[in-house]
């Protein structure tokens, strides 16, 4: 039912570009709609008209055409329980009611180009989140997002219970809401300027990436509209995606889609001192002291990762208390040999034990991903236990490359490296944050791209760490 025909592509390519020439007020001459190949089946993108140029506006829609939780409180059918509700849960709430109008409905054509669900593993079954999902960190950030959908639902349905003329169950039932539900995660855009999400013609129906190469949404209080930017110059025929820094796990869960070579992708790496630590005391209150706390998790990339998490680690592992002198959060600073050799063992043994939590090999999930049978769900599942594993891998041998010289091991070349200057891959790209890790990080950790939803519970700070290669 989520994968399109070619027929299907093609109707919807029609239903967006009739939006595009019927709504008042709504300027996108410069967008196209172009039936393209999916994954699974076919998908339909919105393309450059025509050539770009970096910085032009490329779409303008004005306010009163976006839909926001305040349409949603404004409902005569759904309003006064909408209000009670966080913006993601009211702005369900609004596309079950308004898809119940039908044609009736003021925003028909809007809702025409919204699919029915999205394949946001939220609504996958648990023998399908167990089966492709096993190793995976998104596994328990899914059972525990599903968790939080099944406590507000059924905080709606008492509710709901209690005015059967007002909520008919054949409307707003528990499917039907998890399934508007994600439709409004994966589709409503958050505007940072308004501090609000949005449904949004023509714009919600944006692909994402995380690349830093696509467009900037955002409202613009001076001309009353919702702009659409590019920040690069486009060729006519381009694909137009929509900036969004999360990692894949994040974009699976929220959008139910994903993007190969994703440069935003992370695992999110614990570390943390030894209860049992003689120095356990001594070397919280050093933690506490830069802003860390004696348990954190770090982002690690395929490419780079925060110098903090190495230095976290050899001030966990360190035995002489003299040493604590040398450690920074600041720079690579190894602290002693043997000190160096335990941490990197202990980053190499964490690797080897979350590939073998997925009990299927890098090359077995290469050759799973090349049958052309696959269904949705399982090419999706496959994608992103991919990238997880190239991090791992890239890990790895970076950790092996320093490992080498201090083990004694003449590296490919036959010679001997120094232990202080071998790492001209993954570790010459470690990067320093400003302060506490992933902490910074959970902006790409929210139910959407901005702003995470009241309903889920806000997390303090967001941003991304970006390194060099």
């Amino acid at each position: 039912e989520l994968t399109l025909s070619i027929a299907d592509a093609l109707a919807l390519a029609d239903r967006i570009r009739q939006l595009k020439e019927t709504l008042p007020g709504l300027r996108a001459d410069s967008v196209g709609a172009q039936r393209m190949p999916g994954d699974v089946g076919e998908r339909v993108a919105l393309v450059a008209a025509r050539d770009i140029q970096d910085r032009e506006v490329i779409m303008t829609i004005p306010e009163q055409l976006a839909v926001t939780s305040l349409d949603a409180c404004q409902h005569p059918a759904v309003g006064p329980l909408a209000a009670q509700l966080g913006e993601l849960a009211a702005l369900a709430l609004w596309l079950l009611a308004e898809r119940a109008a039908g044609a009736d409905s003021q925003h028909a054509g809007l809702l025409a180009t919204l699919p029915s669900a999205t394949l946001s593993p939220l609504l996958w079954s648990e023998a399908e989140l167990s089966a492709l999902l096993a190793g995976s960190p998104v596994l328990a950030e899914a059972r525990t997002r599903r968790e939080a959908l099944r406590q507000q639902w059924g905080e709606l349905a008492a509710l709901m219970r209690e005015q059967p003329e007002r909520f008919p169950p054949d409307v707003f039932n528990e499917a039907a809401f998890y399934r508007a539900f994600s439709v409004v995660l994966g589709h409503a855009c958050f505007l940072p300027a308004a501090g609000c999400f949005a449904l949004l013609p023509l714009a919600s129906l944006l692909g994402r990436t995380g690349n830093g190469n696509g467009c900037d949404l955002d409202f613009d209080a001076e001309v009353g509209a919702v702009r659409l930017t590019a920040s690069r110059p486009y060729r006519s025929g381009s694909e137009l995606l929509l900036n969004d820094g999360r990692p894949n796990g994040e974009l699976l869960l929220s959008t139910g889609a994903l993007q190969d070579n994703n440069t935003s992708e992370f695992l999110a790496w614990p570390a943390q001192l030894l209860q049992a630590d003689r120095y356990f005391t001594l070397k919280r209150q050093i933690l506490e002291s830069m802003g860390f706390g004696a348990q954190e998790s770090f982002p690690v990339y395929a490419d780079r990762m925060p110098v903090q998490l190495l230095a976290f680690l050899r001030l966990s592992r360190v035995a002489d208390p003299a040493l604590l002198a040398k450690v920074t959060f600041e720079k690579d600073v190894e602290l002693s040999q043997m000190n160096e050799y335990e941490v990197l063992q202990l980053l190499m043994g964490d690797c080897r034990e979350r590939l073998a939590s997925y009990g299927s090999s890098y090359e077995e999930d290469v050759k799973t991903a090349q049958q052309a049978e696959l269904g949705a769900k399982e090419r999706l599942a496959v994608r992103l236990r991919l990238g997880e594993k190239r991090i791992l891998n890239a890990t790895m041998d970076a950790v092996r490359r320093r490992l080498a010289p201090i083990r004694g091991i003449p590296t490919k070349s036959g010679a001997m490296q120094d232990p202080n200057s071998d790492l001209k891959e993954m570790f010459d790209a470690l990067e320093s944050l400003p302060s506490a890790p992933l902490r910074l990080l959970q902006g790409l950790a929210s139910w959407a791209r901005g702003e995470q939803d009241p309903d889920w519970g806000k997390k303090q700070g967001q941003g991304q760490g970006r390194g060099k290669r």
